[in-house]
């Protein structure tokens, strides 16, 4: 489909509010079939993020339009995947996707991505898909609180018994 370029200059600018609006995850395919692409999309949608595949020059635009600065000067290089977040608590999640798909799609290579606005490497975002969605870890948190309090009560009252038992007439 053949694209204008007043049709690149405003998708260029939607493009951009949304890269500055949301966190953002980039790639580069090679040998990508599009049921994988749909297969991706799928994983993604419990998570509300949405993955595109975009022109070269309009991901360049849109990173200037939003005033992002991408360590990898390669991000608008070859084809090019963008997954956008919907949810910025969903980015453990999201990663954890990205990465079991370019684990299935070796022709699939993460670039990077902006989290809050900070460039993530593709080690970065390694790291955070083996890190728990915040659901997890504020599961995890809970039970180590609970655990600590019924330690607590339990020595407690083990203290309270030996001192009655040392009050206790003989």
């Amino acid at each position: 489909m053949k694209i204008t370029k007043t049709d690149k200059k405003a998708l260029a600018e939607t493009l951009g509010k949304e890269f500055s609006a949301k966190d953002t995850f980039f790639a580069t395919f090679n040998g990508m079939k599009f049921k994988d692409a749909n297969g991706l999309r799928d994983n993604l949608r419990p998570t509300k993020a949405k993955f595109k595949v975009m022109r070269n020059t309009v991901v360049a635009h849109a990173l200037q339009n939003a005033s992002l600065k991408p360590a990898d000067a390669t991000v608008a290089k070859g084809p090019t995947a963008v997954v956008t977040l919907e949810d910025s608590n969903e980015v453990t999640r999201v990663a954890k996707e990205l990465m079991a798909f370019a684990k299935a799609n070796p022709g699939v290579i993460w670039k990077g991505g902006f989290y809050e606005k900070k460039w993530l490497s593709p080690e970065d975002i390694s790291k955070l898909s083996k890190i728990g969605s915040k659901a997890e870890l504020l599961g995890q948190l809970a039970g180590t609180l609970y655990s600590s309090i019924a330690q607590i009560r339990y020595i407690l009252e083990a203290l309270k018994e030996q001192k009655e038992k040392a009050e206790a007439p003989k």
